[in-house]
């Protein structure tokens, strides 16, 4: 298994639902059950209540490309992480900051977010 091309896949088909406006395409790269921490918002618990989040944030970063960078990560049996950054270039308003996503090995095979955590940085 090659974690690191794993991910990279990983986030250029997330990176292609959320730059097309898809928020249902990027909720099903995470659990049911997933944990968001978001900046600035309570918990969010959930596919349902991650998928109105990202619609909300797509809505204020409109025309923007996101893009994600892999930093690091491991793995360890059916459980990964990843640290990374992002960014929306050419979003009004444009933005830029580092997460942490952690994974979950599904029945499939398939990798899952089931926490993600990520922080806004100025750009």
């Amino acid at each position: 298994m090659d974690m690191e091309k794993i991910l990279e896949d990983f986030d250029d088909a997330y990176n292609e639902a959320f730059n097309r406006g898809d928020a249902a395409g990027c909720a099903a790269f995470f659990t049911e059950d997933v944990v968001l921490l978001a900046p600035d918002q309570p918990i969010i618990r959930g596919r349902k209540a991650f998928e109105d989040t990202y619609r909300s944030r797509m809505d204020q970063n409109s025309g923007g490309t996101h893009t994600n960078e892999l930093v690091e990560y491991g793995v360890e049996g059916d459980l990964a992480y990843q640290v990374g950054t992002y960014a929306i270039a050419d979003a009004n308003p444009p933005e830029q900051g580092s997460f942490v996503n952690i994974l979950k090995r599904q029945p499939d095979g398939t990798w899952k977010v089931s926490v993600s955590i990520f922080n806004n940085s100025k750009p």
